[in-house]
């Protein structure tokens, strides 16, 4: 009987609190996701398995042929299919005729690095400016279909504004930008607010900096591509030293960091150039967690 009151009672409290009061409703939620976790995986030799790096496989086809098994048990039961024209495989260290033998039993084309994940490079390197060269295009491709229309000065900077700056931002906030892209996509949005060409030109009736100030400064308050892009940097870098729920935070600290303080640690060069400028972004916010320094 109490424990049938208990449940009344805390119905009663979702009702009243539930869709209304964000801070419940989000600690209800992630409680209940808690509790749907996968902590166990049976492996091929029929085991269980409940540590995360013991989750591995051999390169050999019997291992693959397992893993195909797996997946089209999947989809009998949950009627999602994988998207064989839309997927690759790629390997490391296994000879050519396994290689080959693997591709055909999967039915898939043999990848190749660099690769891209959703919509962005993948690559431990420095992406080149070819690499660079599609979001360049994309934006030139977007002002070439605007030079057509009869725009003023304001409505030019507001396409700027947000169609713009929102095609890059999502890169920004992944990568550095090399001061070469930085400059080729900030040439083609004064060309386009100043001439409405869909090239870049010398015509600007006021420097660039100067566009980018705040109303109130004197500009158009248009954001300035290479201080936002060293905030969005320098936040994964603050995400880095204070939160342990993400993914890639937790393997950062696992081979890098390694317990130490990110505010004091040396930069591993061992770490790929990307990582190596996510934690060298700590120098923008240093002195604001050592105020005493």
């Amino acid at each position: 009987m109490e424990e049938g009151a208990l449940k009344q009672k805390a119905r009663t409290k979702w009702i009243q609190l539930g869709d209304s009061n964000t801070k419940y409703f989000s600690a209800v939620m992630k409680e209940r996701s808690q509790r749907k976790q996968i902590v166990e995986l049976q492996s091929i030799t029929g085991s269980r398995i409940t540590d995360s790096e013991s989750i591995k496989t051999r390169g050999d086809l019997k291992a693959v042929q397992v893993m195909q098994q797996k997946f089209h048990q999947f989809t009998q039961e949950s009627g999602l299919q994988a998207n064989l024209s839309k997927s690759e495989a790629y390997f490391g260290g296994v000879p050519l005729e396994d290689r080959l033998q693997m591709l055909q039993l999967l039915g898939l084309s043999n990848g190749e690095l660099p690769f891209k994940y959703l919509g962005v490079p993948l690559s431990t390197k420095k992406l080149s400016i070819l690499q660079w060269q599609p979001l360049i295009d994309k934006m030139t491709t977007r002002i070439t279909s605007w030079t057509a229309k009869t725009l003023s000065y304001a409505g030019r900077v507001q396409l700027v504004q947000s169609f713009l700056f929102g095609i890059q931002a999502f890169r920004a906030q992944l990568f550095i930008l090399p001061t070469k892209v930085i400059k080729i996509v900030e040439g083609l949005c004064r060309s386009y607010v100043w001439s409405g060409a869909n090239k870049i030109t010398k015509k600007a009736l006021l420097a660039w900096d100067r566009v980018c100030l705040p109303k109130a400064g004197g500009g158009l308050n248009i954001v300035n591509l290479k201080l936002w892009n060293k905030a969005a940097i320098a936040k994964n870098c603050w995400d880095l030293a204070h939160k342990q729920d993400k993914l890639w935070i937790r393997w950062i600290h696992t081979y890098y960091i390694k317990n130490q303080q990110l505010i004091t640690m040396l930069i591993p060069q061992q770490a790929c150039w990307m990582v190596r400028k996510v934690i060298e972004a700590k120098s923008h916010w240093k002195l604001a967690i050592c105020p005493n320094s």
